[in-house]
Formats: C-alpha cells, sequence, structure tokens
C-alpha cells in the first residue's frame, strides 16, 4: 500500500519576531464532539529555553484564534530562572477532558546547564473547554513524596520529564505518559552524555483524578547510543501490544550508525522488551539523526503512521535533520514500509545546511482527516556574518494521506 495521492501544504502558522522562534505549538480538541480547538505555544529564544507561553482557542477548528492570553512567563528568584519547559496538550475522550502536561525548570545558572534536569518537575494542568488553564499540580507517584516523587527519582539529584511528548490513551482507558529519565548518579554536567532511559508514567482515573505509577525503563548500551534513549512515542496496536520508538544519538567520536529505537509492551506498558534499531520491512535499518518522531494513527482509515527525520547517510549527533518524512507503520512486524516513504518537507536550496526539520507537533483534524503539523523551521535563516539566526515562525502543514 503506497500513499497514493499524498500532498502537503505549508503556510505560516504563528509568526515570530526576530530572534525567536515559536515552539512548540500544542493543538488538542475541547469537547467529544464539535469543532473547539485548544492551542498553546512557547517562544523559543536559545537552545533548549522558552520565554513566555501563550494559550489561545478557536471555535471553527483553527480558521480563526482568539488573542493569545499568557500563562507563564520566565521569574527570576534568588535560586535562579524559573522557565517553563517542553509541554503537551492532551485530550481524553473517555472522560471528555484536556489538560496539559510540561517540565517545571529551575535554571541555577540562568541558562541551559546539565544540571537543570536536577531541579526539574513534571506537571499536570486541566484545561476547562472555554480554555481556562488551571493551576500546576506536580506528578507525584502513587506512594512517593515531594522530593523522592518517582521510582529512582530524587529531587536535587535528577528527575523524570518529557520531551517531544504525545500522551495516548489505551482502550482499557489507561493513560500513558512517555517519559524518559536521568539515572541517579549520572554526571548531569555532562548533558551530551546523559544515558537516558525510556518509558512511560501510567495513568488510572480514580474519579477526576489520575493516580500514577512509573513503568519499568528501558535502556540501551552507550556502544549504541551514546545519549542512551528519550523523546518516546507511543502507539497500541490491534492486539493490545504497545509501540514504543525512541531517539537515539551517535556523533564523530562515537561514529556508530544513528538510529531510532524501538522497543514492545505487551502488558500495557508496565514493562518493555530490550531496544532494537526500528527498521523498514525488509529488516533493513534506516539512519536517523537524534530528534523527536511521533506515531499517530489515521482514525478514517485505521493505519498507523511514524513521522520523523530519515538520513541517507548516517548522521552526527543532532544532524541533519532533514528530510522530514512520513511512513506507514506495518503493525504485525512493527516496521516501517519503505514504499510508503514520503517527504513532508526538506532543505531548500535558500536554506542554511543547519536548518532543522524536526520540532513540530502534529493531531488530526476532525472535519477533513488531515494531519495538522506545525513546526519552526529553526536556524532557517543566517545572520550576514553566516552565524546561526534562530527566527522562525510556526508554519503549518497540512498533510493529505490521500489513500486509495
Amino acid at each position: 500500500m503506497t500513499l497514493s495521492t499524498f500532498k502537503v501544504s505549508r503556510c505560516v502558522g504563528i509568526p515570530a519576531e526576530e530572534g525567536q522562534a515559536i515552539f512548540p505549538v500544542n493543538t488538542c480538541y475541547a469537547d467529544r464532539e464539535g469543532l473547539r480547538l485548544i492551542q498553546s505555544y512557547s517562544v523559543l529564544v536559545s537552545s533548549d529555553t522558552f520565554g513566555a507561553c501563550y494559550l489561545r482557542t478557536s471555535e471553527d477548528n483553527g480558521r480563526h484564534w482568539s488573542e493569545p492570553a499568557l500563562f507563564f512567563k520566565t521569574e527570576v528568584t534568588p535560586e535562579g530562572t524559573r522557565r517553563l519547559g517542553e509541554s503537551c496538550l492532551f485530550f481524553d475522550e473517555q472522560q471528555n477532558v484536556a489538560m496539559m502536561f510540561h517540565n517545571l525548570h529551575l535554571y541555577p545558572q540562568g541558562h541551559f546547564t546539565g544540571d537543570v534536569w536536577a531541579v526539574t518537575r513534571l506537571a499536570m494542568r486541566s484545561i476547562s473547554k472555554e480554555g481556562v488553564l488551571g493551576a500546576p499540580q506536580p506528578i507525584v507517584q502513587k506512594g512517593y513524596d515531594d522530593t523522592r516523587w518517582a521510582e529512582g527519582v530524587e529531587f536535587g539529584k535528577n528527575c523524570v520529564g518529557i520531551s517531544f511528548c504525545a500522551p495516548i490513551r489505551l482502550k482499557s482507558g489507561r493513560v500513558l505518559l512517555p517519559v524518559q529519565r536521568a539515572p541517579l548518579g549520572a554526571d548531569l554536567a555532562k548533558a551530551f552524555s546523559i544515558q537516558w532511559e525510556a518509558g512511560c508514567l501510567m495513568g488510572e482515573w480514580r474519579g477526576d483524578r489520575l493516580e500514577w505509577t512509573l513503568s519499568a525503563l528501558t535502556r540501551v548500551d552507550p556502544s549504541r547510543s551514546c545519549r542512551g534513549l528519550c523523546e518516546p512515542t507511543l502507539a497500541e496496536l490491534g492486539d493490545g501490544t504497545i509501540l514504543m520508538v525512541c531517539r537515539g544519538s551517535n556523533n564523530s567520536t562515537n561514529p556508530v550508525p544513528g538510529h531510532k529505537w524501538r522497543a514492545l509492551s505487551r502488558d500495557g506498558g508496565r514493562t518493555w522488551s530490550a531496544p532494537e534499531p526500528f527498521s523498514f520491512d525488509d529488516g533493513e535499518p534506516f539512519f536517523s539523526p537524534a530528534s523527536g518522531s511521533r506515531l499517530i494513527r489515521s482514525s478514517r482509515q485505521g493505519r498507523l503512521y511514524w513521522i520523523g527525520n530519515i538520513t541517507p547517510t548516517n548522521p552526527d549527533g543532532n544532524r541533519p535533520r532533514y528530510p522530514l518524512v512520513i511512513a506507514e507503520v506495518d503493525e504485525v512486524r512493527c516496521r516501517l514500509r519503505r514504499d510508503s516513504v514520503r517527504t513532508i518537507d526538506d532543505r531548500q536550496p535558500a536554506d542554511p545546511s543547519r536548518v532543522t526539520l524536526s520540532n513540530f507537533r502534529v493531531y488530526e483534524d476532525r472535519e477533513t482527516g488531515d494531519f495538522v503539523l506545525s513546526m519552526a523551521r529553526i536556524q532557517e535563516r543566517e545572520k550576514p556574518d553566516g552565524s546561526a539566526d534562530l527566527t522562525s515562525p510556526s508554519y503549518e502543514y497540512r498533510i493529505s494521506l490521500g489513500e486509495k
């Protein structure tokens, strides 16, 4: 099966001021029925550092938006700079509720350093159907406390956090929040050598609140991925198996193949198989840089897709982060159908070599069945002296699968 009449269109979704990028742009529906949307977005002011964060709503499926309301801004304190980190929106159709998950960071030195991960918390906020955001509620695993707030986590030493996150709800009603953990004892000052472990927080509804348990986490040998496994994305398959795809990493001093990594759970996300390279349906692993990706299912025809970066040659760490592609997942073998790979965006002749086509979010349009992807083309410009320019609006891509 190929994507016979696959089409992509692109427009500017949210403009950016000079020197800033709009990322991430999270979108979800506000009710089981209707076309009311909730959208949050942040202003990226430097690498891994967000400034102001906004929330807005649409009554007509994104054709028009309310004026954005500021819901978080940077706060300088004696302990350091408080910032909201990566975030995601999630709508639970069974409960008919929308919510936001996000990292709460303290930057002890005022800018991003590895020790940020020692003083990061994970929080959840409710969102009303009118787009009113509730106060942040720190997530604490059942049976733990504010200091040791999850298994293998101690505030001030390490954390569980989210990055490139898209929660899912299983047929059973359980909510899975994909997470990554910095191991206790890791040298956080060396941010690019943290051996991240991947898994999920499992949420069970108890009345109107979620009760959380941390799954077993999967890891990979440093000789195969020099920064471990992070930015997991999840999907439930037809037989109840959970597929998890994670970001891996290599670099010029560790020139092993750069891959995405796959693990499976057959017990609802509690435990995971040993990770192995994500591959095409013929068994050949593909090259992919250290970047996030997303599994998303079409409600119209039921097929599962993966969106991410596939490179023709072995990457060097994070780069290159192009092209950005979509492909159908063979759910029997948990691999990508090679003949279904289609390009969403690629580096253009005028783009610098460092252009980044990876920091996206995506949801399905209820009216059309299209996937709507929001992405800043970070570093799509250069300054006159040739140095990187962060400036990028959030572009909106509409992806029509067009399958027969």
